[in-house]
Order: structure tokens, then C-alpha cells, then sequence
């Protein structure tokens, strides 16, 4: 009670400090403190190196593709679910077509320092990167509850929805007033009563 007390009033100062809202700024960001791949062997390989995982505001990810079978399309369907100790609840969920945004400005801006698909279908034997993708630059609503979180990316292939390789990003939302951490918390390990996999 005591620790919960100092941070209902240390937020509570920050607050009071933060009258003119021109000079403060409330943001949200990922901190991750787990990362986990599958995909199959068959049609793709997927690598990724996690840096600086005890890091708030460093971490960092460089992720490695290798297909080798084309992939003659590729749709993603994004994920996102709020953990708590007794419940997993999906908040969002959205499925993009990966070829038709080929040449849009999201994917362009993201291909600017990486190698990603230019085309479609996708030849076999390409390999495709993504280098220093930083969770902290991600741009969130500061109005969000700080939580536990799981951030499921699946990409399937074929008019099958053949699943093709998935990431799952867990970590916890935390709070960044005039680019301090505020109040002082570690990431929890998030918890699931059920794996999103089912959940598609």
C-alpha cells in the first residue's frame, strides 16, 4: 500500500506540474520483454536479433527473412490484447493485403532502411531485413491505460490463408511525461489464460 500511495501522489505532482499543457506532453510506449517467432520451415525462414531487452527506451529489433517458395500473395493480420492476471482481452484486430499496400507511403517509409518485397508474387530464394526497429519510437495515445499486452503478427499465404510465419510481441504499455518515465515501473511478464494463436 505504501508504494501504491507513493505513486498515486507522485503522479498526482506530476500532474499538478503539468497545469499548462504546453509544456507537457504525455505519450505512451512498448516495453517488450518477450519476443517469440514461428513460421513454417517449408515456405520461409525467419531470424531476429533482440537487443537491449532490460532497456525502457533502447530496445531494439533486426529481424532476417529468407523465403523459399513464392509466395504468389501475403496478407498480415495484426492483433492486439490486453493481459491481465485473470483475463486476455482482443481490443484490435485488422488484416491487411500486403501486395495491394506495395507503393504506399507506410510501406515505403518502412522499406526506406530496410529490404522488404517490392513485388508480388514474392520469388523464391529473396531474403528480405528489417534492422533497428525501436518499440520506443512507436507513436501511442497517452490517454491509454498503462497494461500488459500481447501483439500478435500473422501473415498467411495462398487462398487457403496457409499460415505462414507469426511474431508475438509481449510487453507492458508505460507512461512517458516530458520524456520521463513516470511513474517509476518495470514491465511484468504478461500472463494468458489462452494463446491468440486460437484466436483467429
Amino acid at each position: 500500500m505504501k508504494t501504491f500511495g507513493w505513486l498515486l501522489m507522485a503522479t498526482a505532482l506530476q500532474i499538478l506540474f503539468c497545469f499548462d499543457t504546453t509544456y507537457c506532453f504525455v505519450t505512451m510506449i512498448p516495453v517488450l520483454n518477450k519476443v517469440v517467432s514461428k513460421f513454417d520451415e517449408s515456405l520461409i525462414n525467419i531470424s531476429y536479433v533482440f537487443e537491449h531487452p532490460e532497456s525502457i527506451t533502447n530496445q531494439s529489433l533486426s529481424y532476417e527473412a529468407h523465403v523459399l517458395r513464392e509466395l504468389k500473395d501475403m496478407k498480415m493480420t495484426v492483433a492486439y490484447y490486453v493481459v491481465s492476471s485473470e483475463s486476455m482481452n482482443r481490443f484490435l484486430k485488422r488484416t491487411v493485403d500486403v501486395c495491394s499496400e506495395l507503393g504506399s507511403a507506410p510501406y515505403d517509409h518502412m522499406a526506406r532502411n530496410n529490404r522488404l518485397p517490392s513485388i508480388c508474387p514474392i520469388p523464391a530464394r529473396e531474403r528480405f531485413y528489417i534492422r533497428d526497429l525501436r518499440p520506443a519510437a512507436t507513436t501511442i495515445p497517452g490517454f491509454l491505460p498503462e497494461n500488459n499486452f500481447i501483439f500478435d503478427t500473422s501473415f498467411h499465404t495462398g487462398a487457403l490463408l496457409q499460415p505462414l510465419f507469426q511474431l508475438l510481441y509481449h510487453g507492458r504499455l508505460m507512461r512517458i511525461i516530458n520524456g520521463n518515465i513516470f511513474p517509476t515501473m518495470q514491465p511484468q511478464p504478461s500472463t494468458r489464460p489462452k494463446s491468440p494463436m486460437s484466436d483467429k
